[in-house]
């Protein structure tokens, strides 16, 4: 059974019985399903550092990211996850995902790199140059999606071909249509409001006496152990307010 199930099944019926207020809760911590798009095919390949963000939103993360047989993981998608839990629960976990493959690239710089290859180097095949040491089946897979033939030289493409690419590179569209299975969730988001729990305590500011630790609080963290420290501290903190 999924974390957030537990918590809705076995927890937060009691919980409500004490007159707390429950944030619903939700996973957290996931990644991203993609089926049907050809990108899976390069399952396996990672890109150290990507920046995924979540269109119509403020919502990003940049760091390594994991293209898999399902869709994309990877430390960047899972802490993206963990920032838009809420809002991609409420998009029934339907939503666009925009990529750039280099993190300290811009619009502009992509453009300048690829015009500037097609000035310097016109007879070189475009497949055989990956560009900021792109991985080769990617730079293979956004020059295919681009409508760049893999015999082209970077002489001859044309304007709209080096626009296509540039949008593959900076800004390339990921349909998101669903999360992982419940085995491959670890955090939920949701619980105990965190405004009804004593923070040096972690006691009930309603019942004396009733202390409250880890999953059943509205805290949750991204990857890199802080969700365990989150667990492991304020256990300890009920723990020796009950003496």
């Amino acid at each position: 059974m999924p974390q957030e199930e537990v918590l809705a099944v076995q927890v937060i019926p009691f919980l409500s019985k004490l007159n707390h207020k429950i944030i619903p809760p939700i996973p957290s911590l996931f990644t991203f399903n993609t089926p049907g798009n050809p990108i899976r095919e390069l399952m396996g390949l990672s890109v150290p550092q990507a920046h995924i963000r979540l269109a119509g939103t403020k919502l990003s993360y940049q760091g390594p990211l994991l293209i898999t047989h399902w869709g994309v993981s990877g430390p960047a998608v899972l802490k993206l996850s963990a920032f838009g839990a809420k809002w991609l629960y409420d998009q029934h976990y339907r939503a666009e995902a925009i990529i750039n493959w280099d993190v300290d690239m811009s619009e502009q710089g992509w453009e300048a790199i690829i015009r500037g290859f097609k000035e310097k180097h016109p007879a070189r095949k475009v497949r055989n140059y990956p560009l900021n040491e792109l991985p080769n089946r990617l730079w293979e897979f956004l020059i295919s999606e681009s409508g760049i033939d893999s015999e082209t030289d970077f002489g001859n493409l044309s304007k709209k071909q080096i626009n296509r690419l540039v949008q593959n590179l900076f800004c390339f569209i990921l349909n998101i249509e669903g999360k992982t299975t419940f085995k491959e969730e670890f955090v939920t988001s949701g619980g105990i409001d965190l405004k009804e729990v004593n923070p040096h305590t972690m006691e009930s500011i309603y019942h004396p006496n009733i202390f409250f630790a880890g999953e059943v609080l509205d805290l949750d963290g991204i990857t890199g152990g802080f969700n365990f420290q989150a667990a492991w501290t304020t256990g300890c903190l009920a723990g020796k307010s009950t003496h």
